[in-house]
C-alpha cells in the first residue's frame, strides 16, 4: 500500500506544507491538512482520469488520486494533457 496519508479531502496527501511550525503532508489541491485516520479499502472500485475518462483500477498510487465514495469512480489523472 501506498505510506502517503489519506486526507480528508479524499485526496492522497500530494505535498508537504507547514503547520503550527511543523512540516505535514498536504493536498495542495484543497488545501487540506487534515488526514484521515483510516484508508478505506478500494478493492474492486474503479477510476476515472478527470481529463480523458480513461478508467484504471483504484489505486493510491494514481497521479492526483482521489478517494470519492459516493460516485462510481474515483478520480485520478492519468497525463494525457501533460505534466507542465
Amino acid at each position: 500500500m501506498d505510506d502517503r496519508p489519506m486526507m480528508k479531502c479524499g485526496h492522497t496527501a500530494n505535498a508537504v506544507g507547514i503547520k503550527n511550525g511543523k512540516q505535514v503532508p498536504c493536498c495542495v489541491i484543497c488545501d487540506c491538512y487534515d488526514i484521515m485516520e483510516e484508508k478505506p479499502s478500494l478493492e474492486g472500485r474503479k477510476a476515472k482520469c478527470s481529463w480523458c475518462d480513461k478508467i484504471e483500477d483504484s489505486d493510491w498510487k494514481l497521479p492526483f488520486f482521489k478517494y470519492k465514495p459516493n460516485c462510481k469512480y474515483d478520480e485520478y489523472y492519468c497525463g494525457c494533457g501533460g505534466w507542465n
